[in-house]
């Protein structure tokens, strides 16, 4: 029986967390708890008081709260990075305080399908009370009204936007969909319910509008219907100043605006503009995060134009994948190849890089034909191109039964990242589970693709020797080639011993990455866990552990492998020109890279072609074709450079090696900063 009367006086104590990991690798992953920011703020707006609220991030702080002032209901935001340790702290909380404690979690990973809810209350959380299902504001809010109103009684009936178990069966009430009107919400912001998070272990999540209008299978977007709505402009402003002048400090925190499709509404236009007067204004944001509407409208055009200095990845058009049958399969609508075209032309000509992403695992994905999108992505002259694997999280279409099935799906699961922890001693890691076969590709071709992600993401993220790859592409060679022949040498020819022990490692990450079921992969990182004293080191973030590796810490054997690839590839037709030009082309890419423990320009270089203007058209002509009398190429640094690379150094003086420059590629945004402007000498 819940200790809460109808005609008790004291205040429901309600308490929301949002948890995240705290250990040495997740400073680059925390962010202010948005999600329960808002319920909360909605709650306190309709339950005054009534109802005290209180917001986590930390387990510890979490329980310790707890300990000290029971909860009489939990609200807990759960998403894929955080699933385990929800699944703990839900059991302990129910050791700790019985039935005298509503347990209720919410977030994009509750499926809208009844049976796939039956799973994961009888699964995943047989603990709790209730699942809030689409929006969180409304379903809490309807909880909360039945708590005061007939507490003792609180599940007797449905509610509602919840979802709870009665018997052997789902008690679900009105979906709600998406339909709060964002007006009434006001702002956790600025009410102060986020005060506590705005310090240099996090960074800002702002959004300004709700709703995806698309319904991919593999996105927990796709399966919410609703309409597209704003929150009220004047809020927004008063919001990005408030968070801007807390921030002004640390411009090295990128602001994130978690919109599905920014630049979606017209009004996107005007909250672009506010954006940049308050980087204007304070310093800051240097750097927003942010996806464009997929469609590439007139609208997203205006608001990259006004932001053009500030977005971390330019524009984005994320294709995930062009097979026609993958895309019927997954529901979704790409744009055309004029619209890529033109998106493309447009960006180039205002100075702007562009990215996609591309999914691997789709169904009727084969090897061959992901490899010619990679290779179609470069050659359209997308900057940066994003490979994924296809993961199978609760709450979307693919994850369910019936579709694993249809496609014949054989699955492994791997560490998330550095999503690994301890609360009084029991150690819980949450875990991805990815395909690794299908009905249309093999294991083999599974690990082919692996050894590519990894190219791709340190040429075209890190901006890795991406001079040289340019240079290549015009030398005849698909980069799927080359990176190929990068990863899986002939190990008969002669090579630095670096460059050995490097894929050397590489390969045992890769392979100790995989684990044919959860409970291997738990077990075996606790063990890594404890035998390095609170560490789990690799494999967690391999991509970016090795990119740091090869862009920073082992350029003493690059320029002679990549020479030595290049020159196996053309063999004869290779000119010594060419050779001198490619030499060349990898010592501009390393001097271009900023010593980021002094900040200093290096020694300018000679240069009898046009690399500056080769590089402002996106290498789309040959590098030879633009040749120029003899002229220095300067390596500068601007204000804004060193005022983010500063921030970023008092934060991170203290790591050495390789953990120093792993925060470098997520903390110092957009990435340009890393690299210095070029110009030549007068």
């Amino acid at each position: 029986m819940h200790p809460i009367t109808k005609n008790g006086k004291r205040k429901l104590n309600i308490m929301f967390a949002d948890f995240t990991y705290y250990n040495r690798h997740t400073l680059y992953s925390r962010y202010t708890p948005l999600s329960i920011g808002m319920i909360a703020q909605y709650s306190k707006q309709k339950f005054g008081d009534d109802i005290n609220v209180s917001l986590f991030k930390s387990i510890d702080k979490f329980f310790d709260k707890a300990k000290e002032t029971p909860p009489d209901v939990v609200g807990l935001s759960i998403y894929f990075w955080n699933k385990a340790i929800n699944q703990y702290a839900v059991k302990k909380l129910r050791q700790m305080f019985g039935k005298d404690v509503i347990i209720v979690v919410g977030g994009p990973s509750i499926d809208s399908n009844l049976k796939e809810q039956f799973n994961f209350l009888t699964d995943d959380f047989p603990y709790v009370d209730a699942a809030i299902t689409n929006e969180g504001e409304l379903g809490f809010y309807n909880l909360i009204k039945k708590i005061l109103s007939d507490p003792l009684e609180v599940f007797n009936e449905p509610i509602d936007g919840l979802s709870f178990l009665k018997g052997d069966a789902v008690v679900s009430g009105k979906p709600i969909g998406l339909s709060l009107d964002l007006s009434t919400m006001g702002s956790p912001y600025l009410s102060g319910l986020m005060d506590e998070f705005m310090h240099s272990d996090y960074q800002p999540l702002i959004q300004t509008s709700r709703f995806c209008p698309y319904t991919c299978a593999f996105c927990v977007s796709g399966k919410n219907r609703g309409k597209l709505r704003g929150y009220p402009i004047e809020q927004i402003e008063e919001e990005l100043k408030y968070v801007s002048k807390r921030y002004a400090d640390r411009p090295h925190h990128t602001m994130y605006l978690v919109d599905e499709n920014f630049g979606i509404l017209k009004r996107d236009v005007e909250i672009a503009k506010l954006l940049k007067k308050c980087k204007e204004d304070y310093g800051y944001p240097q750097a927003v995060f942010f996806y464009n509407d997929k469609r590439f409208t007139g609208t997203s055009r205006e608001v990259l134009e006004i932001m053009k200095d500030m977005t971390q990845y330019g524009v984005t058009l994320a294709l995930q994948t062009e097979n026609p049958e993958a895309l019927k399969a997954v529901n979704r609508v790409n744009v055309t190849e004029k619209e890529i075209d033109s998106a493309i032309k447009w960006a180039k000509g205002l100075g702007l890089d562009t990215s996609t992403e591309l999914i691997f695992g789709m169904p009727h994905d084969t090897r061959n034909n992901f490899v010619s999108l990679l290779d179609r992505s470069i050659n359209r002259g997308f900057d940066n191109v994003l490979v994924h694997n296809l993961l199978f999280m609760d709450g979307i279409e693919m994850n369910r039964k019936s579709y694993r099935e249809k496609y014949d799906y054989k699955t492994k699961f791997r560490p998330n990242s550095t999503h690994y922890g301890t609360h009084e001693g029991v150690f819980f890691s949450e875990y991805e589970e990815i395909p690794v076969s299908s009905h249309s590709f093999s294991y083999d071709d599974f690990w082919d693709i692996r050894g590519l992600n990894f190219m791709f993401y340190t040429t075209f993220n890190l901006k890795f020797q991406k001079w040289f790859f340019q240079f290549v592409r015009h030398l005849g060679i698909q980069l799927s080639e080359f990176y190929s022949n990068l990863m899986k040498p002939d190990r008969n020819i002669k090579w630095p011993s670096g460059y050995i022990n490097f894929l050397d490692d590489f390969k045992i990450a890769v392979e100790e990455e995989l684990f044919d079921t959860k409970e291997e992969m738990i077990k075996k990182t606790k063990e890594i866990y404890e035998a390095n004293d609170g560490d789990v080191g690799e494999p967690t973030r391999i991509n970016m552990n090795y990119g740091a590796r090869l862009t920073y810490l082992e350029n003493h054997w690059v320029k002679e492998v990549l020479l030595k690839h290049l020159d196996l590839l053309k063999g004869e037709s290779l000119t010594v020109d060419d050779k001198n030009l490619a030499s060349n082309l990898i010592d501009l890419a390393n001097s271009e890279r900023i010593d980021l423990n002094r900040i200093e320009a290096k020694q300018p270089l000679k240069f009898t072609v046009d690399v500056i203007n080769w590089r402002k058209n996106k290498f789309k002509d040959p590098l030879k074709n633009l040749k120029m009398p003899e002229k220095s190429v300067k390596f500068l640094v601007t204000k804004n450079q060193v005022s983010v690379i500063e921030g970023f150094q008092k934060r991170f003086n203290t790591y050495k090696d390789k953990d120093f420059y792993n925060a470098a590629m997520d903390f110092v945004q957009p990435r340009k900063y890393l690299l210095h402007n070029l110009s030549y000498e007068d």
